[in-house]
């Protein structure tokens, strides 16, 4: 059975793909990209015909559409015993670096040092909430110095600011923002 949640706006995917919705209109009408009607009258796609026809014509797949992430990407270097199973850990050299990791496909969660001097982390967790691929991004801020800077990363859009003694504090805090509690 498909749900109202699993059917997709022409709209949708034409942003991801940066063409005219005309276009993926014109797909649909030569038989490429399958299609429902509304009750309205207009097109819906199902996301696994969005998939299959991603593979089929080498396009990528939209965040929106893929299987719940399951990958990890931290600046900080993470203890085995809080590497949560069935998680992809990836570690990055520098906060910069982990952004970019985790802006590039499907992240379940950023773990990004607040303290660091090479950005303004509430300003690159702000854009991070700005764009549509990773508004839902779950971030935990760590090495806030002060309660007034933690309060400034959780109005950016952190879902967590962690504090000095974050490293307690921190394999809880992944356990259950990735639901494995």
């Amino acid at each position: 059975m498909t749900t109202p949640s699993s059917l997709l706006r022409l709209s949708q995917l034409a942003r991801f793909w940066e063409v005219n919705p005309v276009t993926i209109l014109g797909w649909i009408r030569k038989g490429r990209l399958p299609s429902l009607r509304s009750p309205g009258g207009h097109h819906r796609v199902r996301v696994a015909d969005v998939r299959a026809f991603c593979e089929r014509e080498g396009l990528p797949v939209p965040p929106f559409v893929s299987p719940p992430a399951r990958r990890l990407v931290t600046a900080v270097p993470l203890p085995r015993a809080l590497r949560p199973a069935g998680i992809v850990v990836e570690t990055r050299e520098s906060a910069y670096d982990a952004l970019v990791t985790a802006a590039s496909g499907p992240t379940a969660l950023l773990v990004l040092r607040a303290s660091v001097r090479q950005f303004d982390a509430a300003a690159a967790i702000a854009a991070l909430r700005q764009a549509e691929a990773t508004a839902a991004l779950l971030v935990v801020a760590v090495e806030a110095p002060t309660r007034a800077r933690a309060e400034a990363l959780r109005h950016a859009g952190a879902t967590r600011a962690l504090g000095r003694g974050w490293a307690a504090d921190l394999g809880p805090v992944l356990r259950e923002l990735l639901g494995l509690e």
